[in-house]
């Protein structure tokens, strides 16, 4: 099965996992990854701040994300959103 995601992450073969407080700085952490050539990351929802740096980082098309410690099925759906 090809998948373009899978693709990319292949071609990356780190994925940082980034537990991140505050939101507004998701971009300057997106912008750090994107430098030192690793454009991808997982934003864990484990902090207040999260889901906003997780929407923050989805909305660029220059890095891959995904979100990490997802423990309910709300955060599930949220996480999708």
């Amino acid at each position: 099965m090809d998948s373009p995601v899978l693709d990319r992450l292949a071609g990356i073969r780190v994925v940082p996992v980034v537990v991140i407080d505050d939101p507004t700085r998701a971009d300057d952490l997106a912008d750090a990854l994107v430098a030192g050539g690793l454009p991808c990351a997982e934003i864990t929802f484990r902090t207040p701040g999260g889901e906003a740096a997780l929407r923050a980082i989805a909305s660029r098309q220059d890095i891959l994300v995904g979100a990490g410690t997802v423990l309910t099925s709300e955060q599930v759906d949220r996480a999708v959103d």
